[in-house]
C-alpha cells in the first residue's frame, strides 16, 4: 500500500476540465492551424486549461478523492490532497482505516506509513518543487533543459501533439496534447527516482470547480501495476502553512 503515489497534479501536477469527457470520434480532426512549436502547444494548454490568469489565481488547494490499485497489491482508499505553492499534504486512508501520509514542505519530502517515517532521498529535489508548483503550466519549460515538438502522435485512443524532452535533472519525458481540445492528455516518462521505471500517466474527465479546468480522473500505469486517483471536490479556500510543517517523526529525521 506504501506504493501509493498521487500522479503529478502539475501539468499536474493536479491536471485540469468542465464536464468535458474525451469522447472524440475518429477522423474528425482539424486539419488547419497545425501548430509547430512546443511553445504554441504550451499557450493552447494554458489558453484550453481556462487561460494564465486563471492558473495564477490559484494559490490554495484541497483535492478529496477516491484511490484504487492494481497488480500485486489491489487496494481501494480514500484520499485529501491540500497544496500551496511548493508544499503539499497528502492523506490517504485504507479501507481497513490505516493511514499515509506525505508531504513536501518546499525543503524536505516525506513519508509516514504504519511502519514509520521516512525521508525521499532518491529523488531529485527539483523534480520534487515541480510536482509541488500549484501553477506548472505557467513554467513548464524551466524544468527542462530541452523541450521540442516530436511531431503527432496517437495516445491512448487521441491524436495528440508529442513533446519531447529531458528534464534538468536528465530524465526522459514525452508530453502529449489533445489536437482537438488541447488538453493534456497524458505523460509516458522514466521515473525521477533511481529505478528508472518507465510510467504512464492518463488524465481524463476534465472539469471546471471555479478555476482552471481539472483532470478529475488521473491514471498512472508501470508494468503490471496501476493506480487511479478520482477527484470528487476542489476547493481554492486559503490555506494556513502550519498544514504543510513537518511532523515530529520527520524533524527526528531531518539532519
Amino acid at each position: 500500500m506504501s506504493s501509493y503515489r498521487l500522479p503529478r497534479l502539475s501539468g499536474t501536477r493536479l491536471l485540469k476540465s468542465a464536464a468535458i469527457v474525451f469522447l472524440f470520434p475518429v477522423c474528425t480532426w482539424p486539419q488547419a492551424a497545425q501548430l509547430t512549436t512546443a511553445a504554441q502547444v504550451l499557450d493552447r494548454y494554458k489558453q484550453a486549461l481556462g487561460g494564465e490568469q486563471a492558473i495564477a489565481n490559484v494559490q490554495s488547494m484541497t483535492v478529496r478523492g477516491e484511490a484504487e490499485s492494481t497488480g500485486t497489491a489491489p487496494d481501494k482508499a480514500t484520499f485529501v490532497y491540500y497544496a500551496k505553492p511548493f508544499k503539499t499534504l497528502f492523506k490517504l486512508t485504507r479501507v481497513d482505516g490505516t493511514q499515509i501520509t506525505a508531504g513536501f514542505d518546499g525543503k524536505v519530502s516525506w513519508t509516514m506509513t504504519p511502519k514509520g517515517a521516512e525521508i525521499d532521498k532518491d529523488t531529485a529535489l527539483d523534480a520534487i518543487r515541480r510536482d509541488a508548483d500549484l501553477q506548472y503550466p505557467l513554467h513548464q519549460p524551466d524544468y527542462f533543459k530541452k523541450l521540442e515538438l516530436a511531431g503527432i502522435s496517437d495516445f491512448e485512443g487521441h491524436r495528440c501533439y508529442w513533446l519531447h524532452g529531458t528534464t534538468n535533472w536528465g530524465k526522459g519525458n514525452n508530453q502529449f496534447y489533445d489536437v482537438e481540445t488541447g488538453l493534456l492528455a497524458g505523460y509516458r516518462f522514466e521515473s525521477d527516482d533511481s529505478s528508472k521505471t518507465l510510467t504512464f500517466a492518463i488524465f481524463e474527465d476534465y472539469r471546471n470547480f471555479g478555476g482552471p479546468l481539472i483532470a478529475t480522473r488521473n491514471t498512472t500505469r508501470a508494468g503490471n501495476n496501476s493506480q487511479t486517483f478520482t477527484y470528487k471536490s476542489v476547493s481554492y479556500e486559503p490555506l494556513a502553512d502550519s498544514i504543510f510543517e513537518l511532523p515530529p517523526a520527520v524533524k527526528a529525521l531531518v539532519k
